[in-house]
């Protein structure tokens, strides 16, 4: 047990090393926990990002072996107050009044009356987030915003974001995703184990517990709804926030391309996808295409952003289900966590219509999360992971995906899927895998066949 433990202890100790010194290169210190957050180059470097997975998956790891079974247990059954309290905490735009007060934090009786909660219920919530490193308590009942809770600050001054709730996530994304999965994917969390024994004709458990058999996105398109749909359209923007500028355009070299070739932006919400890639690659014709709700969101959003691109013809957005036939005989088709969102019948059904359409030339790109086994897998493979870690990296890597994993269970039956699934899933609907580029998405490169 020893030195199982001391090879956790030198993972972490080695890897810390590594953080250290590529700060100091760049002349900076390892940014405080205390200090809000500020994105940095030295945080993008490759070695940066690996130092850091193989820390966290260490501490976890060695946390997890040291506590009792029953701190562990009890960590996860109590994970719902983590989601409400962040969700009261995000949702109420406590980090942007903090933002305002200043590293010398604001009492809980001022946040209370400035929110309308009793300052004494605050304090007990933002004390539950400061022990778990958001937020973080600089005097008795007095907080203020550290690393983490800076991130879900929403670039507005809090009297506009109280004054107008459709807008209040808009330029937010991060805080915008945070608010959908603590309300929609909490609400489908409720009735997964049944939904999962009877669904009773339900698509998915989120629509179990709403008692409504629409699926989510019909469901965003209902009175009531359209602040929600709002937000999740803003939500979909964070990705590209958190992995960085060129994550799409890196997939495939565009230019490559005959010029005035059409790429299809399927499923693509307000564009974020489509927005990227006609920056990186102007001498294409780009659609976007989705229902009417997002479209009518994507273009408020080009009218603000790149009108120019709309009016020259550039970009077209398009209403249109990929349930039903394709009508753009496109040269690249591009699904950016499209495929999780679905069941496999209905998968095969996106996917089939897009091949009746296609040229024999077109190429397919599913933009995805990849799951990976927790154990060593023969069949695929996996690159060597330093005992005694878990081969998917255990929270750092895996953690992530499985939770994205239980999300789309809870919202849409939907689900993540491995290499090996992408491959068959392509087999089975005509689309041949030529090339998997790794990244923070899997990007699976497809070509056309007969079937």
């Amino acid at each position: 047990m020893a030195d199982y433990l001391n090879a956790l202890a030198e993972i972490i100790s080695s890897n810390v090393k590594i953080l250290g010194d590529a700060y100091a290169q760049d002349g900076r210190k390892f940014p405080s926990l205390d200090e809000p957050f500020a994105p940095t180059k030295s945080a993008e470097a490759a070695a940066v990002q690996e130092a850091t997975r193989l820390i966290v998956a260490a501490a976890a790891q060695l946390t997890a072996s040291v506590r009792s079974p029953l701190e562990v247990l009890m960590d996860q059954a109590t994970g719902m107050y983590s989601t409400v309290i962040l969700s009261f905490a995000n949702d109420h735009n406590v980090a942007d009044l903090l933002k305002e007060a200043g590293p010398e934090g604001l009492d809980a009786k001022e946040i209370g009356k400035q929110i309308g909660v009793n300052g004494a219920y605050v304090a007990r919530c933002l004390r539950y987030l400061a022990t778990r490193h958001i937020f973080r308590e600089v005097k008795p009942n007095v907080f203020a915003n550290n690393k983490v809770s800076s991130a879900l600050i929403k670039n507005k001054p809090f009297k506009d974001i109280e004054a107008d709730s459709m807008t209040k996530y808009d330029d937010a994304p991060l805080s915008a995703l945070i608010s959908h999965t603590t309300d929609e994917g909490f609400i489908g969390s409720r009735s997964i184990i049944e939904f999962m024994k009877d669904s009773k004709g339900y698509v998915s458990p989120f629509s179990m517990s709403n008692q409504d058999r629409a699926n989510i996105f019909e469901w965003y398109e209902k009175p009531g709804n359209k602040w929600r749909a709002h937000r999740f359209a803003t939500a979909m923007k964070a990705p590209a926030k958190l992995w960085g500028q060129g994550a799409y355009a890196s997939v495939l070299d565009w230019n490559s391309l005959p010029t005035g070739s059409t790429i299809v932006d399927v499923g693509g919400s307000t564009g974020e996808v489509t927005m990227e890639l006609a920056r990186a690659a102007p001498q294409h014709k780009y659609v976007l295409q989705d229902l009417e709700g997002a479209i009518a969101e994507a273009k408020r959003r080009w009218a603000s952003e790149w009108p120019e691109a709309i009016n020259d013809g550039t970009v077209t957005l398009e209403v249109h289900s990929f349930f039903e036939p394709m009508p753009v005989k496109a040269d690249v088709y591009f699904l950016r966590a499209i495929i999780h969102d679905w069941p496999e019948a209905d998968c095969r059904k996106i996917l089939g219509h897009i091949h009746a359409a296609a040229k024999s030339t077109s190429k397919l790109i599913l933009l995805e999360l990849v799951a990976v086994h927790a154990c060593p897998d023969e069949l695929t493979g996996s690159r060597t992971i330093p005992y005694p870690l878990l081969a998917n990296l255990g929270l750092a890597v895996g953690g992530f995906i499985t939770v994205v994993d239980m999300q789309m269970l809870a919202i849409v039956d939907g689900r993540e899927r491995t290499a090996g699934d992408f491959e068959e899933l392509g087999r089975m609907t005509g689309w041949k895998l030529e090339t998997v580029k790794p990244g923070p998405m899997g990007a699976f490169i497809f070509s056309k066949v007969e079937v």
